[in-house]
């Protein structure tokens, strides 16, 4: 079951108020090209992580919510953007990114 945006925000309230060492989370949106549209059954979806975040950490994330993407393309056939730039795997993610994921041969 899916969490909207709000519900979400809602929880990370929550839990940073009983927890408050917590570090603040960003807010980040990833993007699907119409290939990956099949499999994600979206558009664009929010993704909610702790600031100091990286592209890594968002790329395990995404294929363990979508793990058919994983399987259906293997490495080396995807594309990434991040705010219009090829990340690194290391490459750090800030509140408000937006990271594009497409099919090599398709647009990103």
């Amino acid at each position: 079951m899916s969490m909207s945006e709000e519900e979400m925000k809602a929880m990370l309230a929550q839990i940073k108020s009983a927890n408050p060492g917590m570090p603040e989370s960003m807010r980040l949106t990833v993007r699907y090209n119409k290939e990956l549209q099949k499999i994600t059954n979206c558009t664009e979806e929010p993704i909610f992580m702790g600031v100091g975040g990286t592209f890594y950490y968002l790329l395990m994330n995404v294929f363990m919510s979508h793990p058919e993407i994983e399987q259906q393309y293997p490495p080396g056939v995807l594309l990434f953007n991040v705010n219009g730039c090829p990340p690194k795997l290391h490459s750090p993610l800030f509140d408000g990114d937006i990271i594009e994921f497409g099919v090599l041969g398709g647009e990103v």
